[in-house]
């Protein structure tokens, strides 16, 4: 009776563990070049992401208003980061502070961090990541 019923455990637990995290598994892009939105001015190339290679995160680290259950949208969907202009590129809402602020949640700020806790990141520098025009 007990083996059994440790059995049953063990295989509940193995179930959770390796099934029930599928069902909420998001189909993430591949690979993608990231542009500024129509009206915002690059002095920088697009860059290249690639969503398999942050497959470890979750995704809530860098889409930190997906709850989790419908659509993500982009990072220049309404009410997010939206502001293009040259004067506001620090304030948390523009485009360009969702990238390069200083903050872990911006793709500059994580990298850094990782750099700072000598993990594995990607680039930090601005030739890394915007090929020259």
């Amino acid at each position: 009776m007990k083996k059994t019923l440790l059995i049953c455990m063990v295989t509940a637990a193995l179930v959770c563990a390796f099934a029930l995290p599928s069902l909420y598994a998001v189909d993430a892009p591949g690979d993608m070049v990231l542009k500024a939105p129509a009206g915002a001015k690059m002095t920088k190339g697009p860059v290249s992401f690639s969503h398999k290679g942050h497959a470890a995160l979750d995704c809530v680290k860098c889409h930190h208003k997906w709850d989790g259950k419908g659509e993500i949208k982009s990072c220049a969907s309404e009410g997010c980061h939206v502001d293009t202009s040259k004067e506001g590129k620090k304030e948390p809402t523009s485009f360009y502070s969702a990238f390069h602020a200083k903050s872990e949640v911006s793709c500059v700020g994580c990298h850094k961090a990782m750099t700072k806790a000598k993990a594995k990141t990607g680039p930090t520098k601005c030739g890394d990541c915007h090929p020259k025009k």
